[in-house]
């Protein structure tokens, strides 16, 4: 049998915050996932997603006005 010192359930932002934290720690860590993917559903399914891309392209539009020759 596995000994861990903390199990997350969960790999959202804030699982995945609190499993690093420990593990940062020396904490032996183990996360459970419902999905195939880790993030949880704010990041793969819910607003984030538009949140990311949104911030991306603000970025990138004040990236390319401080380098006009950048496409």
């Amino acid at each position: 049998m596995r000994h861990f010192d903390l199990c997350v359930i969960g790999s959202g932002p804030a699982g995945q915050k609190g499993a690093i934290q420990a593990a940062k720690l020396g904490k032996r860590v183990c996360v459970i996932e419902q999905r195939e993917v880790v993030g949880g559903v704010a990041i793969n399914t819910g607003t984030i997603p538009s949140k990311a891309l949104r911030e991306a392209i603000l970025r990138s539009a004040g990236h390319r006005q401080a380098m006009p020759s950048v496409a």
